[in-house]
């Protein structure tokens, strides 16, 4: 199976890979993303509309300038091998339309959910469902896009199966990681960010209902972790298998980009590092035609890095 991704990218990149591309795509995730921590664009600007519906078309213009962007440089290299067809503009517009909704609707979904629970023990339940919400906000309306336009596609829901599918390989690809990731935790910013359970209040949840600490850190631990499916299922299975056939190659790219806005309220570091993950699970994606290995992986990933924090402070 190793073999067959080392086939993935050399495929990939035969005919595809261009340097003044790759280094205009560079140029611009960079720029982009020093002028998000420059100006602390999202923490500052876009989340003091917090509750508010106006930030649905915030997030959409961040994320469509990130992925239209990178789009826009593609054209420019290669007029000849894209077409932007109708079928396209409905579905990444729609697409970037249930991100961006899903990015700010949870004040409303809280007050639905946990409005009414114990004072001491709201953070926790906040928490928790903040990472188990998009079920009802991004897979359910991934899913009835699906209904209309992959239905007969082939692939599954956006690559939600498990053809072409070797766990061996991705424990291979998280255990060669486990360096990178602890030397990570040294990285700036690192441990004022994680382990995220420490912001939870679940010392709190756990003496309110009498029950051992280590249950109310796996309850979250599960949902933190549940919450990667979501996201592997947007970023590699909508925008690299859902819109594949209609970009062929050039999905990969756009979707790195606009996979690094999405962490913009995380440390710089992390968010650097997420464009060349993303890059490396889209290539997978792309040929294997399922999300399930990114969904370990980038699980695996964030749970070492919940892990060595933990053990770090």
């Amino acid at each position: 199976m190793l073999k067959k991704f080392i086939d993935y990218y050399k495929d990939f990149h035969r005919g595809y890979f261009r340097l003044p591309l790759y280094l205009s795509v560079a140029i611009f995730i960079g720029a982009l993303i020093t002028f998000n921590y420059y100006l602390d664009f999202e923490d500052s600007y876009i989340d003091s509309f917090y509750g508010k519906p106006v930030r649905i078309a915030l997030f959409f213009a961040y994320h469509g300038f990130a992925y239209y962007g990178v789009l826009l440089i593609i054209y420019f290299f290669e007029k000849k091998n894209i077409a932007f067809t109708w079928q396209f503009w409905v579905k990444s517009i729609l697409g970037l339309l249930i991100l961006s909704a899903d990015r700010s609707v949870f004040p409303y979904v809280a007050k639905f959910f946990i409005e009414g629970v114990p004072a001491p023990t709201y953070r926790f339940y906040f928490k928790t469902l903040y990472n188990l919400y998009g079920v009802l906000t991004l897979i359910l309306p991934l899913f009835v896009l699906w209904l209309f336009f992959d239905r007969k596609a082939g692939d599954g829901f956006f690559g939600l199966r498990f053809n072409n599918l070797s766990i061996k390989v991705y424990w291979l690809m998280l255990l060669l990681m486990l360096p990178v990731i602890y030397i990570g935790t040294y990285l700036p910013g690192f441990l004022e960010y994680y382990p995220t359970y420490k912001r939870t209040g679940g010392l709190v949840f756990a003496n309110y209902y009498q029950i051992e600490e280590w249950i109310a850190k796996f309850i979250y631990e599960f949902a933190y972790i549940f919450d990667f499916l979501n996201t592997e299922l947007f970023f590699r299975g909508f925008l690299v298998v859902g819109l594949s056939k209609l970009l062929g190659k050039n999905v990969v790219l756009p979707m790195a980009a606009t996979y690094a806005v999405l962490h913009f309220g995380k440390p710089m570091g992390e968010t650097i590092s997420s464009v060349f993950g993303g890059y490396i699970l889209g290539v997978i994606a792309l040929y294997s035609r399922n999300i399930w290995g990114g969904v370990f992986i980038h699980g695996g990933i964030a749970f070492l890095m919940e892990v060595f924090s933990f053990f770090r402070q």
